[in-house]
């Protein structure tokens, strides 16, 4: 027995001298990875850096931007911000496949401008176990202890650094030196975008003004609290949603660790606050006859409750009864903000991000809500902004889903619905499904605040 305490104490010296020198080993810098060249002036991909308080390393970055944008007034930027694990080096996995993303968007969007916002997602990688190159890795879990402070910093900039930053290209906008930006954030990177942007949303809500700039947070580890304020606004009549956050069904990091960490608070996209599901077209092909529930057939029949994105082929499954706030596929249309819970062949895992399919979805949708943008009312006829009381009960308990097949799988959307699915192959017709060629707002009802 004493012998076999000896191994047990010895086993433990060794895995806190392992631990300790791949924490030594591992430490990541605060240091900016891209320095200021004249060249930049010329060219279509930039990169802005943030320290650890939000400040940028290098301000030259943003003035080689705001140079680059002089030279073509109106041009589009398309932003991206990492999350934990990663950074602004040539080398980072993220930022490799934004220049390729950045580069598929462009060939539908010329003169676009992709901009990369890098921080220090991560201090150090103790155990050598992020699993961040790994799309289906469960081991990035493992290493949890580093997203306390790893989030802390993403508030931070966030609140300070970013914030300031899109506070600027929106005057960019009003000047005309900048077309519209579109502003993606992945998992803490999400918590970066939603806090910069948060509050220009809510002011902008409160007027009764509508977001000409689209905001998408993927897989963001950010907690239903943290988006809770968004919740209780409406889109102005005309305008789509200000605000997409698109959480994967099989993204262990977040729906299931973030749990943990956060002592039980849910992430914003495994909570109470999904408005909408989202699954892929066999071949992106949305017409093909498939055989689907007969409850969800029904469901898809109704006016708004399912429209097709077309280029990505995506069906947009709006719920019903979601909660108190949003009864029908009217309420959760009219949302200010869209969560959508999708599918694994839309985002694989945590870290299935930045893909050809997710391109062509985005552009598809940008090029939707620039339709919709040309017929909105002018901003001094709008009327008084549209808000319903944010949600404070707790969550409705839904039917299991698990067994409808992956093309057509949705969570539960009505109790009302649900009836025995027919043998017989049946889909809803061609000409019935509605096509996403604007980002769907319903007819505004009257809705006094409660």
């Amino acid at each position: 027995m004493r012998k076999f305490l000896k191994n047990i104490a010895l086993f433990k010296v060794v895995l806190l001298a392992v631990l300790a020198l791949s924490i030594w080993s591992t430490r990541i810098p605060d240091m900016p990875y891209h320095q200021v060249t004249p060249e930049l002036s010329r060219s279509d991909f930039h990169v802005i850096e943030f320290n650890d308080e939000g400040e940028m390393h290098l301000p030259g970055q943003y003035d080689m931007l705001k140079a680059r944008l002089a030279k073509n007034p109106g041009a589009e930027l398309l932003i991206f911000i990492h999350g934990w694990h990663h950074n602004a080096a040539p080398t980072d996995d993220n930022f490799v496949a934004f220049q390729r993303f950045h580069r598929q968007m462009a060939k539908t969007n010329p003169g676009l401008i992709g901009l990369y916002i890098g921080w220090r997602g991560d201090q150090y990688d103790p155990l050598w176990l992020d699993g961040s190159d790994d799309p289906e890795s469960r081991v990035e879990a493992l290493d949890f202890p580093t997203i306390l402070t790893s989030k802390q910093v993403a508030r931070r900039v966030g609140e300070h650094g970013v914030r300031k930053l899109l506070s600027s290209l929106d005057e960019l906008h009003r000047q005309g030196t900048l077309g519209r930006y579109i502003l993606v954030g992945h998992s803490l990177g999400g918590v970066v975008a939603l806090h910069a942007r948060k509050q220009a949303m809510l002011d902008n809500l409160a007027a009764g003004r509508g977001e000409t700039h689209l905001t998408v947070l993927l897989n963001p580890a950010a907690s239903a609290k943290e988006y809770q304020p968004l919740d209780k606004w409406l889109s102005p009549e005309g305008f789509g949603p200000s605000m997409l956050v698109l959480q994967s069904k099989t993204d262990f990091a977040v729906r299931e660790a973030f749990n943990w960490i956060k002592d039980g608070e849910r992430a914003v996209g495994n909570s109470w606050a999904i408005t909408h599901d989202v699954d892929p077209c066999s071949g992106r092909d949305c017409n093909k006859v498939v055989k689907i529930p007969q409850w969800l057939l029904e469901h898809d029949a109704k006016p708004g409750c399912m429209q097709v994105l077309e280029g990505a082929g995506w069906k947009i499954r709006a719920r019903l009864h979601a909660r108190k706030t949003v009864q029908s596929c009217e309420d959760a249309n009219r949302q200010a903000v869209w969560v959508l819970a999708v599918a694994d062949g839309v985002i694989a895992g945590h870290n299935g991000i930045l893909t050809d399919d997710q391109a062509l979805a985005l552009n598809a949708w940008m090029k939707s809500k620039l339709t919709a943008a040309t017929e909105v009312v002018p901003a001094e006829a709008v009327v008084e902004p549209s808000v319903i009381s944010p949600h404070l009960s707790d969550e409705p308990v839904l039917p299991s889903m698990e067994n409808i097949p992956t093309e057509v799988a949705t969570e539960p959307l009505s109790s009302a619905v649900e009836l025995e699915p027919q043998e017989s192959e049946s889909a809803v017709p061609a000409s019935s499904e509605p096509t996403l060629e604007a980002p769907l707002v319903a007819q505004p009802q009257e809705r006094a605040p409660q």
